[in-house]
C-alpha cells in the first residue's frame, strides 16, 4: 500500500512504525517517535518543536505489555505498562475485545488505543470471573463487565 499524500510515516495492520515504507527497528529510536505521536481533528501526527509528520493508520503502534496492581482513590486498579515507556492507570470499563479475542484499552487521554501483547493479556486473565454465563473482570470490590464486539457485516 503506499503513502498516503504527505503522510511519510505509517502504521501498518501489526502495529510496525515505517517512515517511507521502511520499518523503524531501533528500540530507542521507536520509543522516541511514538511519544511524540498525538492525534487531533486533521489526523495523527508526529509533533516535535517546530517540526509535523503526519501518520497513516491503519493499526496501533501501541502495546501494553504489563500490568501492574495500583491503589488510586483507596481503590485497587490496574496499571498499563506502555511500550513507549509511559504509564497508565487502566479505565477497566472501556477495554475492548475484537472478534478475534484481541484486548484494546484507550490510552493518552482516549486519543489511542493500546493491543495487549499475550503476556499482559495473561494477567489480565488472573481477574477474570464468569457468573451465569457473562465474564467480568474483577479488580478489587469493582466488577466490570466484558463483552465480545460481533463482527462487522460480511466479516
Amino acid at each position: 500500500m503506499g503513502r498516503e499524500e504527505g503522510k511519510d510515516f505509517r502504521v501498518d495492520g501489526k502495529g510496525r512504525l515505517l517512515w517511507r515504507g521502511v520499518e523503524v527497528n531501533h528500540p530507542l529510536v521507536k520509543k522516541y517517535l511514538l511519544t511524540l505521536m498525538d492525534r487531533d481533528e486533521r489526523g495523527v501526527w508526529l509533533r516535535s518543536p517546530g517540526q509535523e509528520f503526519g501518520v497513516q493508520m491503519e493499526g496501533t503502534p501501541f502495546f501494553v505489555e504489563a500490568l501492574r496492581e495500583v491503589e488510586k482513590d483507596g481503590e485497587l486498579g490496574l496499571e498499563a505498562i506502555l511500550n513507549d515507556g509511559t504509564r497508565e492507570v487502566l479505565d477497566l470499563s472501556n477495554l475492548r475485545i475484537a472478534p478475534d479475542n484481541r484486548v484494546f484499552c484507550k490510552i493518552k487521554g482516549g486519543k489511542f488505543e493500546a493491543l495487549f501483547t499475550l503476556s499482559a493479556y495473561w494477567q489480565l486473565v488472573r481477574y477474570l470471573v464468569e457468573e451465569n454465563g457473562r465474564y467480568y473482570l474483577e479488580v478489587g470490590s469493582r466488577r466490570y463487565p466484558l463483552e465480545i464486539e460481533e463482527k462487522g457485516f460480511g466479516g
